[in-house]
Formats: C-alpha cells, structure tokens, sequence
C-alpha cells in the first residue's frame, strides 16, 4: 500500500499530495496496485448487493403482482393517475377525484419516484416497475455509502468498508416509521429511502466539491432529486455543509461555492417547491411528536457497537482537531447540526424523527473514520478490512429477525393472499364510474388479512370508484372532516389527525356527514356498525359476505353538485380550518354552510347577507330552491346545467385555489373545505388549470437548468471588487457565524423550552390548585399557556387558569378563559365542560338569557355527558327561579 495514503491521511489535502507523488515513483505498479483495489471495492460492494438479494429475492421483486404491507398498495392509484390522467393532460400537478373528495397528489408529495415508476412501466409490467422502485433506494444506500466515503478523502480499503457498514443501518429492526431502513421501505417509505441515499451522496460530495471549487452543478442536481423525493432529505443534506463556513479563511470562497449549489439546487425544485410554498394553506399540517420510551430506540443492538466505536472517535477528533481528523470534525458537526434540527423540526411543521435516521448513519460514518485510522497504522490494510466486512455481514445477519419475512410479504403481492378472492367479490360488488357517488368504509385492522390494513384506500384502483380516505394524508384540506368521518362509522377509528377532536362510533350521526361528502355505499365489518344501519331505514343492505356487509343510502341526492337547503353565512374567523371544523362536529349546523368573511372580496358582500361571529350559532334561512341539475364530474374539470341561475351552488370536491371557474364571478371556499359558486346564467365550468405561482415555478426550474447546463464566467481573481469582497466577508465572518450560532441556539433553547416546559408548569400549576392557592396556579398556568401554543397541555393549562379565576370570584375573567378552551382547543377533552361553565359564568353576571342558551348547547350537543345532565340541573333552577318571581309578583 503507497505510504503517503493511508485511510485517514488522504482525508486532507496534504495527504492527497503526498499520495501523487509516491505514485509518480512506480507508476506501472501503481496502476497495476489501483485496478486490483478498484476490484477488490467492485467485489465488497457486489458483496454487499448480494446480500440485499437474498432477502428481496428476484422471485418475489420479479412477480407480476400488485405489492402489499403497510401504505404501499395505495401509492398504486395515485401512480396510475399520473400515467394515465395527469400526464397525458400535461399537469403532472393536477387533480385527482380519487381520494379525499379530490387533492392534487404530486402538489406537496413527490414526483420523481413515481416519474421513475411510470417510465420503467413502459418496457416492463408496471407492478414490476413498481417493485423495483421501491427497493432503489436500499440498493442505492451501499452505493452511496462508497462514494460519500470517497468524497471524503479516505482511500482504499475504507470507501468499500462504508459500503458493507450500511448494511447495519439498512437491518436496523428497531424502528419502520423513522425513515431510510428497510422496515420504513417496506411500510411505504421508499421516496424517503431514495432521498435518503441521495443525501449522503450529496454529504460526502460537497466535501470534495469544497476543496476542489468544482461540481457545483452535479451537486446542485443530486441536492434537487434529494429534495424532490423528500423535504427532509433536503434538510439533512443541507445543513452539515454549514460546517465550511467554519474556517474564516476560506470563508468568501466556502460561502459562495455553497450559495452557488444551494440556489440553483432550489431553482431545479422550483416547478414544485415555490407552489408548495404558496399554497401549503390548503395542506393538512401533521406535527406528530415522537416521545422515545428508551435510548434503544435510537441504538437498537445492531447499531450498539458502531455507537461505541463513534463515541471513541469523536473524543478524538474534538481532542486532536488536525487537518488529518477534519473529515470526522465535519461528520460529528453534522450529527450534531441534525440534533439541533430534529429539536426545531414540529415548529416548522416538520416530522422532526425524520431526522433521527440521518444522524445515525453518520455515526456510523463517525466509527468508520475510527476505524479508517487505525487500518492507517496496518501495512496490509486490505486483509483486516475485509475481515471486518466479512463480520459486520454476519452481525448484521445474526440481527435480523422479522424483515425477510415482511419483505415476501409484501412482494409476493395482494393476488397471492389467500383472502384475495373475498377482496376481489368485495371491490365487484362495488365497481361503478368516477362520478359515481363516494364509497366510504369501516375501518379496521381485520383488513390486513388483504395485504394491507389500508387496502380500501385502493378502492379507485379496483372499482373506479371514489373513496374518502387515502394514502397522503397531509396533502389535502379535508382530511380532519374524513377522519372525523372515520371515526363515527368504525369501531377501530384512527384520529390519525393530531389536534382534532374525534366522536365516538355512531354510524346514524355519521350518516349526516357521508351525505354532505356524497358517499352514499358503505363497507362494513363489525356487528356494531352492522346492527346499527341495519336498524336505520335510510340505509339498506345490499350485499353480505360475512363478516362483510355492503350497505347503499336510500333516497339520498347522488349528485357533486346541489343548491344548499339553507343560505350561507359570512362567519367572522382568523382560523378558518378550526372553525370549519367546529361546524361540521355540530349536527345542527351542517345544513348551513359557511365562508370565511374575511375571503370574500368587498364587492360580493351583497351575496353573503347573513353573518355570524360563531360558526355553531348560525341563523337559518331556508333558500327554499326546487332546481333541476345536470352534471358531469371528471378529474380535471366539473360541467353543470342548473334551473337556479343565482343562487349558491355547493359543489361537493375540495376546494383548491387552481379550480378556476367560467360562467360565474368567482370560487368560494366554504365548509367543511368544498368549493361555493353562483351561476351567472344557466351554465358553469370549472377547470382545474395552472395559475401565476406554477408558472412561476416552471421559469425557476428552466433558470435552474440554465445554470447547469450554460458555462458561467469564471470570476477573475485579481477583481478589485471580488477582492474587496472576500476581505470584508473574511472580515465578518466571526460576526457572521457567531450571530447565525446565537440566533439557531437561542430558537433550538425556545423549542425545547415549547417541549418540555408546559408539562412542567403545568404540573407546578395543578398542584398550587389542589392546595387551592390559586393566584399560584394561574401564574403557572399562565407559563404553560405562553409556551404550550396549540398543544394539550396548553389546553388543559387554559382551561384550569380559568377555573382558577372563577374559584377566585372573577367570573367575568373565568367566562373569557371557557371561551378560550372552545375557541383555541376544540379537541381539548375539557370542551363540554367549559360550555357548561361559560353558562355557570354568565349566570353569575346574570346574563340569563345566555347562560340559558349556552347550558342548551351542552345539553343538545352532549346527550349523556355528565355535563349535559349539569347543564339540565342548572335550566331545572333557572326556571324554578322563574316560576318563584312569577308567583312573588
């Protein structure tokens, strides 16, 4: 092995220089020694490869079936969308009717896997397309691993090392939800898997392209195509580079090779990223909070000896910071910079365990550069090196329990279960048209027998039918009212949706609400929800496959299109998505829809004559219309025909700001999230069409393409001005950094203070109450309210200040903390109680009129509440009072 480039050395630019010239000594053998190492790193990756392909066998990955387990099945529909709909349209970003009362899948979701589906499906089946899409990302990962290695400046043996090192993050049993393992892949993850390897690459790229001052451009592609695949990826590829603009005196230089791949990377993804950006008010924010029950979740034993191995070097390379340790410096820098980002990830709506995953393979990048440094004091380094990979594969091996069996099922498809025949009877009962009304289904884990416990939000893909549910749950605005939905009509609801409140099984409440979504066939599996439509006469059953049943509404209006019972009302809000919710959780009120005052311009104010400050309390004016529609409904345009030129029209698909309308002035956005017009005449068209920030978007991609592919003038070194430049960044840069660190760790401090602080004062703050020292716990309440934001605790932090106020004799400060708990926490479990005490509050100010309508509330919209039997309690005294004045007088 040549002296001048053992592993570690080759990390810096002195040991490259000291390389090339013992090369140029021997260069025959040199040559001869640098094919066989090229071998050797072939043969380690092909090694590692071949592991992978005796557990996704080419039996399985080869089969011609539709693949099951966890989300997958469902990414099938929103695919064949795009091939045969969204792309022959020529908006790859359009609409899709299939799934929740339509959304526009590749708006906020990502296109490139699914691009790569549809081509491949070109020349083979596209379920074998499907297949091999979905395991590239953990092929990639080893591939990836070699050349992030590579990038960094180690030489041979360590790059192949790398390669067969992945193998432990891939095999990682302890998590399939985190992202970039196998299990994640196999629950439906395989974009983030494919994004995941791309930003490694990227890693240890930009690491060469920082010393060399070239392959921006490349870089720039592979950081877009990360970012595409998945946002988070993005993030973590991103933000370890900020660790050049650690070294001052190549600050200028670092800063603007960096700005150069950052911004035209970000131009590339500018077609998708700018309308996201625009429009992600019409996305469903998830900010779901991992709470770990123990550190083996972040270090399963197959990850424990390499975290050892980290821990040591890291020691090391923060006690000897050399140019020779500078590549293990910016692999910790970047461990510990996505630490700092999993902590501020919630509070940009980001799932921040997405960025666990990635600090875990740099660990194991931290104990390979270890490990690199001691194979660098080894003269035959190749031997040790290979032993240690041929141990890492048989560790690996001996860790692996549940994943091969996951992996056959999932690729020996939907067709090969034994239930496939019961699911094939189940969706031909169902088969229909597009513009058929919606199907709807009971939820339940009994439907993994199929494949997947999601199997039904296929229902598009066999029955050519609309569903309610589906796969991206965050891309539409409707998913709140859909899982709402769910959860009245199953007895296994999910409330997948975080910060919702969600009804207790009631398929006869739930009936009201598949009315207003146009789901008028309903898949059951449990007695409960059996027994109880087989009761409701609206419903009749029209096929029984036990423990299966299919139950049709009788007499109920199958059309998209329909002219409201009831006027709409101009509701005061600055959180509409809360308030539409609270509206469609009130049976009462679903017959009146509503519009957001603040959305409707000032010149159509005429259109909405009623208002109300309360999207519960609403005035009800019948419209009192007998019109006559004719409609047709496809994907990416809505034709009706009606009687009532005038009068509004709610059209049952969900509202998106693309939908642009022609035969009357404009699209409203009315609740629980469709779209409201008012013909101008007898005839309307909606089109869903590409508005200004598309277009936008596309010239930023075209610009991103020209900064690859068009040479950019070299800056000239002697410039004056460039000079006077770099001295004054050069110059800055201690003030630069310093503030940049102040400001992320000042935000990262706050988050974590957001996270963990409203439990602590709340719990301060329950105790001063059960001692009945309430000054004290208003105080501490008052700390959790400040940082809690929309959380429970916060609510439940809400909701005691105010009892604390009204044990303290201010019953006109306790009203206004009920009204905050109902306003600001409408799942908060303390809803029903706080009505009841803003009447307990109002009846104390003697304002009974009030107090009298707010205790009917209780009382209509929590039958069997306990609180509703206390609000009854209290009317009972109210009129006795009555009656006692009545007879005084």
């Amino acid at each position: 092995m040549r002296p001048g480039c053992w592993p570690t050395c080759c990390a810096s630019r002195g040991g490259r220089g000291a390389a090339s010239m013992s090369d140029a000594a021997e260069p025959g053998r040199t040559r001869l020694l640098a094919w066989a190492r090229l071998a050797i790193t072939l043969v380690v990756l092909g090694g590692a490869w071949a592991f992978l392909v005796s557990n996704f066998r080419p039996s399985l990955i080869f089969l011609n079936t539709m693949t099951g387990g966890g989300d997958t099945p469902s990414y099938h529909h929103p695919i064949e969308h795009l091939r045969d709909v969204l792309l022959p349209a020529g908006n790859p970003q359009g609409w899709d009717l299939g799934n929740f009362a339509g959304y526009a899948p590749y708006q906020f979701y990502f296109l490139p896997p699914s691009l790569a589906i549809v081509g491949l499906g070109t020349i083979i089946p596209i379920n074998i397309a499907f297949k091999l899409i979905t395991v590239s990302g953990t092929f990639l990962l080893p591939l990836a691993s070699l050349l992030a290695l590579r990038g960094l400046g180690y030489g041979f043996p360590v790059p192949a090392l790398g390669a067969v090192a992945s193998l432990a993050f891939l095999f990682n049993e302890g998590n399939s939800m985190w992202g970039g393992n196998i299990p994640s892949t196999l629950a439906g993850e395989f974009a983030f898997s494919l994004a995941f390897g791309l930003a490694v690459i990227f890693f240890g790229g930009v690491y060469r392209g920082i010393e060399t001052g070239r392959g921006w451009r490349t870089l720039a592609v592979v950081l877009a195509l990360a970012g595409l695949c998945h946002p988070v990826a993005f993030l973590n590829a991103t933000v370890p580079p900020l660790f050049f603009l650690l070294d001052r005196q190549r600050f200028a230089r670092n800063l603007r090779y960096l700005l150069r791949v950052y911004v035209t990377a970000v131009l590339l993804m500018g077609f998708w990223l700018f309308p996201l950006m625009a429009k992600i008010g019409y996305a469903t924010s998830i900010n779901w909070t991992w709470h770990f029950q123990s550190w083996r979740e972040i270090l399963p034993k197959v990850l424990q000896p390499i975290a050892v191995l980290a821990a040591l070097d890291a020691l090391w390379v923060i006690v000897r910071p050399t140019p020779a340790t500078r590549a293990g410096r910016y692999v910790l820098f970047g461990i510990v910079v996505t630490a700092i980002a999993f902590y501020n990830a919630t509070s940009v709506g980001l799932p921040e365990i997405r960025f666990a995953p990635f600090a875990q393979f740099l660990m194991i990048l931290l104990a390979i550069d270890l490990v690199a440094r001691l194979l660098g004091q080894v003269r035959a380094a190749a031997l040790p090196a290979l032993a240690l990979a041929a141990g890492t594969v048989a560790w690996v091996n001996n860790s692996v329990t549940y994943i091969p069996q996951w992996i056959k099922w999932n690729y020996e498809g939907i067709e090969k279960k034994a239930t496939y025949p019961t699911l094939m009877q189940l969706m031909n009962a169902l088969k229909g048209k597009p513009s058929d009304p919606r199907i709807a289904y009971e939820n339940s884990p009994q439907y993994e027998r199929f494949g997947s416990m999601r199997i039904f939000e296929s229902l598009p893909h066999f029955t050519h039918r609309a569903t309610l549910e589906g796969l991206l749950l965050q891309t539409p605005v409707t998913s709140p009212f859909i899982y709402y939905i769910q959860s009245e009509i199953s007895v296994a609801g999910t409330g997948v949706i975080p910060g919702y409140p969600y009804p207790t099984v009631n398929p006869q409440r739930g009936t009201l609400r598949l009315d207003l979504f146009n789901a008028q066939d309903l898949l059951t599996i449990t007695p409960t929800v059996k027994d109880a439509l087989a009761k409701d006469p609206r419903w009749e059953r029209t096929f029984d496959l036990p423990p299966y049943a299919i139950f049709h509404r009788k007499g109920a209006d199958p059309h998209y299109v329909r002219v409201p019972r009831y006027r709409p009302v101009a509701v005061e809000t600055r959180r509409w998505k809360r308030d539409f919710h609270r509206w469609f959780a009130t049976d009462t009120a679903l017959e009146v829809p509503i519009v957001a005052a603040n959305t409707i311009p000032e010149g159509d104010r005429a259109r909405f004559p009623l208002t109300s400050r309360s999207p519960t309390d609403l005035p009800h004016e019948p419209l009192g219309a007998n019109c006559t529609i004719d409609e047709h409904v496809d994907d990416l345009a809505i034709d009706f025909t009606t009687t009532c030129p005038g009068l509004p029209h709610e059209i049952a698909v969900s509202y998106y700001p693309n939908w642009q309308v022609e035969g009357a002035a404009r699209v409203y956005l009315t609740s629980p999230a469709f779209m409201l017009v008012f013909p101008d005449g007898p005839h309307v068209r909606l089109v869903f069409r590409r508005v200004a920030i598309d277009w936008v978007g596309i010239v930023a991609t075209f610009a991103g393409l020209a900064f690859c592919f068009v040479p950019v003038r070299r800056r000239v070194a002697g410039s004056e001005s460039a000079t006077g430049l770099d001295r004054a960044l050069t110059g800055a840069q201690p003030v630069l950094v310093g503030l940049g660190v102040v400001v992320i760790l000042a935000a990262t401090l706050w988050n974590i203070a957001r996270a963990d602080g409203p439990t602590y004062y709340y719990q301060l703050g329950w105790k001063a109450f059960e001692k009945q020292d309430y000054p004290t716990a208003i105080h501490y309440f008052d700390r959790t309210i400040a940082l809690g934001g929309d959380t429970t605790t916060a609510g439940d932090g809400t909701f005691f200040r105010a009892a604390s106020l009204l044990r303290s004799g201010k019953p006109a400060e306790a009203l206004e903390g009920y009204r905050a708990v109902i306003e600001g926490f409408p799942a908060s479990i303390w809803v029903a109680e706080s009505y009841y005490h803003v009447g307990l509050c109002l009846r104390q100010l003697r304002r009974l009129r009030e107090a009298k309508a707010s205790f009917r509330y209780v009382m209509v919209n929590y039958p069997g509440n306990r609180w509703a039997g206390f609000a009854k309690e209290q009317m009972d005294q109210l009129h006795q009072e009555v009656r006692m004045r009545r007879g005084r007088g």
